[in-house]
Formats: C-alpha cells, sequence, structure tokens
C-alpha cells in the first residue's frame, strides 16, 4: 500500500485526483494541504510514501518546501503535478528534488504507475517542448519495449516477455511517446525506425 500526500491551492483538484487514486487500489491518501508551508507542518507526523505536489502555487512556498523535504526526508518521493508544462519548469522541479513530474491532466492510471515506479526508487524526468526526439534518453527497458510493441505484440504479450505487468509496460509506453514526441505505438514505431532503436 503506498501511502500519498497531496498538496494543491485547490481543494476540489485534491479531491479529485484523492477520489481518482482512491479507485485504483493500493494507493491510501492519508494527507492533504493548501500550501507548502502546511506540507511541512504535517509531514512529520504523516511521513507519507510519495509527495503529489503543485510546486508553483501563489503561496510561492511549493518549491522551497520541495527542497526543505528532500534534504530532510531523502525517503520520501516526490512527484509534481502542475499545470506548468514546460522545460523550464520541469528542470526546476527536478533541481530542488522531484522524481517525477506530470501535468494535472494525465490519466490516473498513468499518475497511478509513475506513484508505483517513483516509491520504488526510480525517476522519470518528461521530455516537453519536442525537444527530446533523438531517443538516446530512452532506458534500456523502454527500447525493450518499443522494439516488442513496434513488432505487432500486444501490450500483455509484451509483458509476458520481459515478465512485467500489462500496467507497466502501458507506463513505459507513456514514457516513451513522451520522449519520442509521438501519440501511439503507430507513430513511435516509424519514429524508431527512423532512429535505428528497434532491435536495440
Amino acid at each position: 500500500m503506498s501511502t500519498i500526500f497531496i498538496v494543491d491551492e485547490y481543494p476540489a483538484h485534491i479531491e479529485g485526483v484523492a477520489q481518482a487514486l482512491s479507485q485504483v487500489g493500493g494507493i491510501d491518501v492519508i494527507g492533504t494541504a493548501t500550501s507548502g508551508a502546511d506540507l511541512l507542518a504535517s509531514i512529520d507526523s504523516q511521513r507519507p510514501d510519495v509527495v503529489l505536489i503543485e510546486p508553483w502555487m501563489r503561496s510561492g512556498d511549493g518549491l522551497d518546501a520541495m527542497a526543505q523535504i528532500s534534504k530532510s526526508e531523502p525517503g520520501i518521493a516526490m512527484i509534481a503535478l502542475s499545470r506548468m508544462w514546460d522545460d523550464d519548469h520541469v528542470a526546476r522541479a527536478f533541481e530542488v528534488g522531484a522524481s517525477g513530474f506530470m501535468r494535472k491532466d494525465a490519466g490516473t492510471t498513468d499518475l497511478a504507475s509513475l506513484i508505483g515506479y517513483v516509491e520504488r526508487g526510480g525517476m522519470v524526468r518528461p521530455a516537453v517542448n519536442g525537444k527530446a526526439t533523438t531517443g538516446s534518453d530512452l532506458t534500456r527497458r523502454e527500447r525493450e519495449v518499443l522494439s516488442r510493441a513496434a513488432s505487432g505484440m500486444s501490450n500483455r504479450e509484451v509483458g509476458a516477455a520481459l515478465y512485467v505487468t500489462e500496467q507497466t509496460v502501458k507506463f513505459h509506453l507513456g514514457n516513451i511517446y513522451r520522449k519520442l514526441g509521438v501519440h501511439n505505438r503507430t507513430e513511435a514505431a516509424h519514429a524508431a525506425a527512423k532512429l535505428g532503436l528497434l532491435g536495440s
């Protein structure tokens, strides 16, 4: 069971994310806050596995709170869940300790997968603005998934071949699409062929 703390200036957004995650299973929202200061006041007693936070709240203390938690509680993973989506904001979030970054309109399944991934020590830094199109930043596992998916295997078949769950395959595909600047399997296969990534 992953324990989650959600931080956002809009209570309605907090409620929506909490409700969506509660339907996934394996995730327990143990606390919420509407500012970085409120998060810091609660973190010692709550000690979640993962913090979902909007770094750029009007309170102006989201990034500072992330930096403090990164130093004082390195075992707590942080995911920036933000409306800000450009290279500068992504870079800033990772500078202060984020392990993942997602847009606020991300799907619940993708968010739940990212939570599990960063809780296990993983890091996912998205490519935005179409800048990362060489494929050089694909991980070995992402290349394996891409090669099999491009060959026509279903998500279930890819998972069976790599001994991972179908949900994990979907998560890797989402990262691959973002890194290659594509939107689906067909586009990913074409991009991979052009970049010489298939079979690697």
